[in-house]
């Protein structure tokens, strides 16, 4: 039985080390942290609230959707073969 452990790991690390330079990496992470901040924010700053619509989370989602879309037809190349 061949130990299947080593190839996982090194398929991993070659894909995270590759991470930071892609945008569909940094455009979820933005997202991701967005959708936590402004709904805190709305609840901690009053004057806010009048400047974010009420379905927040349904457009933020909507959002990280339709970014996906696009980044998905730009990207043609896995994490561990970019440069």
């Amino acid at each position: 039985m061949k130990n299947w452990l080593p190839d996982v790991w090194a398929r991993f690390k070659g894909d995270v080390v590759n991470a930071h330079k892609s945008l569909t990496i940094w455009f979820n992470g933005i997202m991701g942290a967005a959708v936590v901040a402004l709904p805190i924010a709305q609840d901690n700053f009053a004057q806010l609230q009048d400047y974010l619509p009420a379905n927040l989370y349904h457009s933020m989602m909507g959002a990280v959707v339709v970014g996906n879309i696009i980044l998905r037809f730009k990207t043609n190349s896995a994490l561990a073969e970019k440069r």
